[in-house]
């Protein structure tokens, strides 16, 4: 605690955002000047192989046919480890830069210039679910806040019609970790990613059929008033004053959700961008 006392008051450690827990999407300063307004990560659980593809690893060419060291002592979910064997595509210099790209993605390999590699990035892990943890939270374990709930937590959002962090599924299914892609973790719940899909944007955002406006807004009221008094004697409840507030965001992404997801007001252009005009394109966002 004293070396981060040190280090805050030097500089060199953010503080703790100042969050009003009845506006937890209000908009805050970062730590240092940001350059972008808007983040988007696209994940794809499960790929080809890297070392067949654009990581080359001139040892493993080598070492083909060999146990892998160490192998005595690795235990895996998959059982015995087999010996290494090299890439099954010849690797080749690509672009004006050089990177070596193998013959299993040539188009990719002539985009070189244009992509950004980045190797450092590995876990210890060897199995999708954990592997999907590192990729969102950092962690193998669970538990921990992925990076879209620490960027709404660090920042909060310009609009508060919408959900700061939202997560657009798969329609065929969802990552092996599932929601752990966008939990928030042991952050305070409203910072948990909202899933969005393309059969209905946001689930249980309209009021049930049978359910008039006005019937509809005297249960709020009543359940506000219930809630706020539960507040008052447990102010330390994060997931109350989370529900307090996800109920009055949802009554305003009422009337901002089906405006922001109905594509009809963009134009042919834009619209064959996204590849909504492709009938072909099974995964529609």
């Amino acid at each position: 605690m004293a070396l981060a006392g040190l280090l805050q008051a030097d500089g060199r450690l953010a503080a703790a955002p100042v969050i009003d827990p009845t506006r937890p999407a209000a908009p805050r300063t970062g730590h240092h000047a940001p350059r972008a307004k808007n983040v988007i990560v696209v994940f794809c659980a499960g790929a080809f192989s890297q070392v067949d593809s654009f990581d080359h690893k001139p040892e493993l060419i080598k070492r083909d046919g060999q146990p892998l060291p160490g192998n005595e002592r690795l235990v895996t979910f998959q059982g015995e480890n087999g010996n290494l064997q090299r890439p099954l595509w010849t690797f080749r210099p690509r672009g004006h830069c050089g990177k070596m790209v193998s013959d299993m993605v040539p188009h990719m390999g002539n985009q070189s210039d244009s992509i950004c590699y980045l190797h450092s990035l590995t876990t210890k892990t060897n199995t999708h679910g954990p592997g999907e943890n590192v990729m969102s939270t950092g962690f193998v374990p669970d538990g921990f806040p992925s990076i879209g709930a620490w960027s709404s937590y660090a920042l909060g959002s310009e609009t508060q019609d919408l959900p700061s962090f939202v997560a657009i599924e798969d329609p065929r299914g969802n990552p092996q970790a599932g929601p752990n892609n966008w939990t928030c973790g042991f952050l305070p719940a409203q910072f948990q990613g909202t899933p969005f899909s393309t059969t209905k944007p946001v689930r249980y955002l309209q009021r049930p059929r049978n359910t008039t406006t006005g019937q509809d807004l005297a249960a709020r009221r009543v359940l506000g008033q219930l809630n706020r008094r539960y507040a008052e004697r447990f102010p330390g409840d994060t997931e109350l004053v989370a529900r307090l507030a996800s109920y009055e965001l949802a009554a305003r992404m009422q009337l901002s959700v089906p405006r922001v997801t109905d594509l009809r007001s963009e134009t042919k252009e834009t619209l064959a961008l996204y590849g909504a005009d492709d009938p072909q394109n099974k995964i529609k966002a």
